[in-house]
């Protein structure tokens, strides 16, 4: 780790997303999630790893940003999965 870190696990969570990011395919689009390259996750982990140099009061919006994109479907682990359960209704009773 650099030493000129302050922020070692918004760090650590930019270089992941910059591996996994890491490159456009033959048709431009994100290895990782498809998306046209430079992808938007590519971009937020460049600001994330740029705020993680500066003070916590500058990078806490970073921070937010970072977690805001793991709450989308497609960006998590076994999206189909969670996607398929989220949709059946929850409740069978009825309603007055």
């Amino acid at each position: 780790m650099p030493t000129d870190i302050v922020d070692r696990l918004l760090w650590r969570d930019a270089q992941s997303m910059l591996g996994r990011h890491a490159e456009a395919g033959h048709d431009g689009n994100c290895v990782w999630c498809g998306w046209r390259w430079p992808c938007a996750p590519r971009r937020l982990a460049e600001r994330a790893e740029a705020a993680s140099r500066r003070p916590w009061r500058e990078a806490w919006t970073v921070r937010h940003d970072l977690n805001s994109i793991r709450a989308m479907p497609a960006m998590r682990a076994g999206s189909d999965e969670r996607r398929s359960r989220v949709s059946k209704p929850r409740n069978s009773g009825y309603f007055n």
